[in-house]
């Protein structure tokens, strides 16, 4: 391995920001290169970089300098020094990150549409299903004068409204995940891309509107 400097200071990498470089006196903060990293480095310096080019490259277990030279254009002996440089878990990472994609349905925009159109007809039905339950709790109190239900039906009734706003919350979600994979289709989304936007519509933390989130959960955890 080696490292670049004037006899003076150093060239090290930025730890806020991988493969930018700045100055340092301090010889333990010096990035060790292979020779390959630092000739490439030196014969491809941007205007930014230029300073570099005044450096010497430093054999680390001689502290001589090397014999190696920065401009040499060959590929004789680029890989010296470079033994284990190389993290072959890489190969598992990206091996596994291709057999995900490879397990994706791939769905197209005619299926996404008629997955859509039955989240929908679902939502709908949800809905429909709700506003039932508040009319049957509303005749309820019609027919009996106003008096409330007893406190076992109550319960009941509750567990039934939690089971079909459960089903409201899961499809809605379901619909604006189907909508991003439809976007991304019309758009030419990248993975990340669609990374991103699938996060962006991912359900949140609920944040209360009014003092009835407040009563509500003092209720609960009472």
């Amino acid at each position: 391995m080696f490292i670049l400097t004037d006899g003076k200071n150093y060239v090290m990498e930025n730890p806020m920001k991988s493969g930018e470089y700045m100055i340092t006196t301090s010889s333990s903060m010096a990035k060790n290169f292979t020779y390959k990293q630092a000739r490439s480095l030196v014969q491809n310096s941007r205007k930014k970089y230029s300073w570099i080019k005044k450096y010497s490259l430093i054999d680390v277990d001689t502290g001589q300098k090397s014999d190696k030279s920065l401009y040499y254009r060959g590929n004789a002996n680029i890989y010296t020094g470079d033994e284990g440089n190389f993290d072959y878990a890489l190969l598992d990472k990206i091996e596994s990150e291709a057999n995900s994609i490879l397990g994706l349905a791939g769905w197209d925009d005619n299926q996404l549409i008629t997955y859509k159109n039955l989240l929908n007809s679902a939502l709908s039905k949800c809905d429909s299903a709700e506003s039932d339950i508040n009319h049957a709790l509303e005749k309820y109190k019609k027919v009996h004068n106003g008096k409330k239900p007893q406190a076992h039906k109550v319960a009941k009734i509750g567990y039934l409204l939690d089971d079909i706003r459960d089903k409201h919350r899961k499809i809605k979600q379901c619909i604006r995940y189907v909508t991003v994979m439809s976007d991304a289709i019309d758009r030419s989304y990248t993975i990340e891309k669609i990374k991103l936007e699938l996060s962006k519509v991912s359900d949140g933390e609920y944040k209360g509107r009014t003092q009835y989130w407040k009563i509500a959960n003092d209720i609960l955890e009472d």
